[in-house]
């Protein structure tokens, strides 16, 4: 008779249990069919998902995009060694996109994801990497609780830490906020232009006792937010502190932000334009100067961002839309508020100043902090905003008009610039340099005529990329294209090159221009920017990593079917 285990270990010496249980524990004897058996059921598995989404994939043609970086060319500079490690570093981000885009289009993430999430955030009350679910179902955005949280933002550890790139052929950042906003100071001062800073505190810092059964005293704050107020004053930056004021308006009204978005309420944004006005005039900078704005109020309901970020199952309705009443500026004519070029002052933002101004947010139009400012002061001003990147975008914009030969700093006595506290901590503050350019018009780009519209066909030198729908809190996003080798019903244009703006994706849907790639010829219906700046120009937009072809005068396409 075959003996046990613990019997050939120590054959004659009866053992304990426990002794018996220690040999036995690890011990599991499988026969060669179960074993064959199994083998081939976890093979069969592993080849049977990815062979179910080619044939998902197959059955609805959907091409999936390699090779997104593009030729950026070799600079004659370069040592051997260096366009190796560039042209690896290319490879890697290729790679980096291609398993990203597998893993979107995955059938299996489509179907279970929703369900889960569903499962997460209804039982374990627990979200996501963007999502944390507070008390009362309201909602936070993770980047704001963690610069509420997390390192002081102006520490040398934390300042060398973020110099480092996440991925290899990510470009360093500049993350001193404080040498950015003081070279602005220089750059504005120099034309006679002072500067103040209109930074908005996160959801976190006026609402912690929504995310904490301990109620903090609010209003918190990063740990080196008063350090960063007092290098603001040293260097001659005016700052206004709107954390106080959102923390007094919220103890009055119950809320200053929304349930489930990142953005203030309306009344809230409407207070802290009334104190930036106050602000201002107390500056006397500015002329006289008096517009007869009204206000019309207007209820609106919507779903904040962050609760668009949770990927629930279509039928499910986790959280109900929130009612609010905007206040939409008009003139006397009921015509909409519009920024005016001409203008003293001049204010750049991000979506804290869309918000309520960009229907594609979610939350109506005509009932910004652009327009609510303009009417607390009751003068025009000028403007330029747009979503996301608060740290450097709208100086970015600023630059490009400069440098385009359009010079936006001419008439201004006052910058505000307006953006999202988190950026002190996660923004890439560089430094971008204001000077005007006088116009010289250029010998190589295409630049489509108002009123005008030309039918192109064109090779794609480069391509931005469109956000991962649900990984931000915007749901539209304007892609930026390098086309080359321009035609014209099959004759070279004389100008071969264009700058081209178009949607890549619109209402968390990619759209057909985000499955582009460098190399692709695509034919496109061109019309000119400045006709649609006004309707497109606050929105998101994924920019070249050739920042002098985004100096280029733009155009905006739509692929057609030719």
């Amino acid at each position: 008779m075959q003996g046990t285990v613990a019997d050939k270990h120590m054959p004659g010496k009866k053992m304990s249990r426990e002794a018996i249980a220690k040999i036995e524990i690890g011990h599991t004897a499988i026969s060669r069919y179960l074993a064959l058996a199994l083998s081939l059921f976890f093979v069969g598995v592993i080849f049977l998902v990815p062979l179910s989404q080619f044939v998902v994939d197959h059955g609805g043609r959907k091409p999936v995009s390699f090779f997104q970086s593009g030729d950026k060319g070799i600079k004659g500079t370069q040592s051997f060694t260096q366009i190796v490690q560039n042209k690896n570093n290319d490879l890697l981000q290729d790679l980096h996109h291609l398993e990203s885009t597998l893993e979107g289009d995955s059938f299996l993430k489509k179907f279970f994801l929703p369900l889960l999430q569903y499962i997460f955030s209804r039982f374990l009350e627990q979200g996501n990497n963007k999502v944390i679910i507070g008390n009362e179902g309201w909602l936070y955005y993770w980047p704001g609780v963690d610069f509420l949280v997390g390192q002081p933002f102006l520490s040398p550890e934390q300042l060398q830490a973020r110099v480092k790139p996440r991925a290899v052929w990510e470009k360093k950042v500049q993350p001193d906020p404080v040498k950015a906003i003081v070279d602005l100071k220089k750059q504005l001062a120099a034309r006679g232009i002072e500067l103040l800073l209109v930074p908005v505190p996160t959801k976190s810092s006026i609402h912690p006792e929504r995310l904490s059964s301990r109620s903090p005293v609010r209003p918190l704050a990063n740990r080196s937010w008063s350090q960063f107020a007092l290098l603001m004053e040293e260097n001659g930056v005016h700052l206004f502190d709107a954390r106080s004021v959102l923390a007094e308006y919220a103890e009055k009204h119950g809320e200053a932000f929304l349930a489930t978005d990142t953005h203030w309420t309306p009344g809230a944004m409407q207070v802290v334009a009334e104190g930036v006005a106050a602000y201002i005039k107390a500056l006397s900078v500015v002329g006289e100067e008096t517009t007869l704005l009204q206000l019309h109020p207007k209820h609106i309901a919507g779903l904040g961002d962050i609760g668009k970020m949770l990927i629930l199952p279509d039928t499910v309705q986790r959280y109900p839309e929130q009612k609010v009443e905007i206040r939409q500026v008009t003139t006397p004519q009921r015509e909409f508020w519009q920024p005016y070029r001409n203008a003293e002052i001049l204010l750049l933002g991000d979506s804290f100043t869309n918000i309520y101004s960009v229907n594609s947010l979610g939350w109506g139009a005509g009932a910004g902090f652009a327009e609510h400012l303009s009417y607390s002061l009751q003068r025009p001003l000028d403007l330029l905003a747009r979503n996301d990147s608060g740290a450097y975008i709208s100086r970015e914009i600023l630059a490009g008009e400069m440098r385009r030969g359009r010079d936006r700093l001419s008439s201004k006595k006052l910058v505000v610039w307006q953006f999202a506290d988190r950026e002190l901590s996660q923004g890439n503050w560089k430094l971008i340099d204001l000077s005007f350019a006088e116009p010289s018009g250029s010998t190589a780009f295409h630049v489509t005529p108002p009123g005008a519209k030309i039918a192109v066909t064109g090779v794609i030198s480069e391509i931005s990329r469109s956000p991962e729908p649900g990984s931000g809190p915007y749901r539209d996003n304007i892609l930026t294209l390098h086309l080359v080798d321009l035609q014209v019903a099959g004759k070279a244009l004389e100008k071969g090159q264009a700058l081209v703006y178009g949607w890549g994706m619109r209402d968390n849907q990619l759209t057909e221009m985000s499955a582009l790639r460098a190399g692709d010829t695509i034919s496109l219906s061109l019309v000119s920017w400045q006709e649609v700046e006004g309707e497109y120009g606050s929105y998101r937009r994924s920019s070249l990593d050739d920042e002098m072809i985004e100096l280029e005068s733009p155009n905006w396409g739509e692929l057609t079917n030719e």
